[in-house]
């Protein structure tokens, strides 16, 4: 439960494999403008118990850093007050990136989970292939660092919105598509596998057209490791996530879209509203 925002941002995106059509760098962004807000629950069941313990909002705007015209794509986390004796969440996700090709200008982490703070900061640099890191957290010292990056790199918030913008009439069935992340200082890559197309039921939003996608996770003190998470998003030009499942180190998350509003297409593949 303590890092439900962290596992949504991890799951929802799609990251190395093998060749693809059209690299992710290349693509332009037609998915959302400035203005969209995406609003989901997350469910967390152990031993056969589900429960909504929290919610996460991604805003995209407009904003300037740098004195660089960018966008700013924020990602937040609470725990519901239920919870809030149990395990406190206050966590916010921030990627500030080129308005034209998605790619992060800026990245920031601020996190509170239960009074452990984690602050990371990262600064990319193109010219040099180098990101510029800065990492803050409860009993540490604070300390900077540089790290290698390639021409397509991401971060966790950036990468969900490049995601969105993938033409998967360009891939067959169980083809992977790749991306790159700085995640913990390091680049890791993971990979999505398209698996086709589905209608998709969502408890309280209605049912939709989507197109279905698995992912590689890496492991760690969340993740088992294994392509055992699942992903439905949209199967119109908006391309928003609106399901996700994954097994974690102890029980199983999933995350259900809630709201939405400010979307750039109309949203043709809701086939029934509830």
């Amino acid at each position: 439960m303590k890092k439900y925002i962290y596992i949504l941002l991890l799951i929802i995106n799609p990251l190395i494999g093998s060749s693809q059509t059209v690299h992710p760098c290349e693509i332009k962004n037609n998915a959302f403008i400035p203005g969209e807000k995406l609003t989901y629950v997350i469910t967390y069941n152990w031993f056969f118990v589900w429960t909504d313990v929290g919610g996460v909002m991604f805003e995209a705007s407009d904003d300037t850093i740098f004195n660089q015209k960018v966008l700013n794509l924020e990602g937040t986390g609470v725990t519901f007050p239920f919870y809030n004796w149990v395990f406190q969440v206050r966590d916010v996700y921030q990627s500030w990136v080129n308005p034209d090709n998605l790619l992060p200008v800026y990245y920031h982490r601020d996190v509170d989970e239960g009074g452990y703070l984690i602050d990371i900061k990262y600064t990319y640099d193109y010219d040099n292939m180098i990101a510029y890191s800065e990492v803050e957290k409860t009993h540490k010292s604070y300390f900077q660092d540089t790290v290698k990056i390639f021409p397509c790199t991401y971060d966790l918030v950036s990468v969900i919105y490049q995601a969105r913008n993938i033409d998967f009439s360009k891939y067959k069935k169980n083809e992977k598509i790749p991306f790159k992340i700085l995640l913990d200082n390091e680049i890791h890559e993971v990979f999505i596998r398209y698996k086709g197309k589905e209608v998709k039921k969502v408890r309280g939003v209605g049912k939709f057209n989507t197109i279905k996608f698995t992912g590689s996770l890496v492991a760690g003190d969340v993740f088992k490791g294994g392509e055992d998470l699942s992903i439905w998003v949209s199967d119109d030009e908006n391309r928003i996530p609106v399901w996700i499942e994954s097994p974690i180190i102890v029980g199983i998350i999933k995350a259900r879209l809630i709201g939405y509003e400010g979307l750039k297409h109309p949203l043709e593949s809701l086939i029934k509203k509830y």
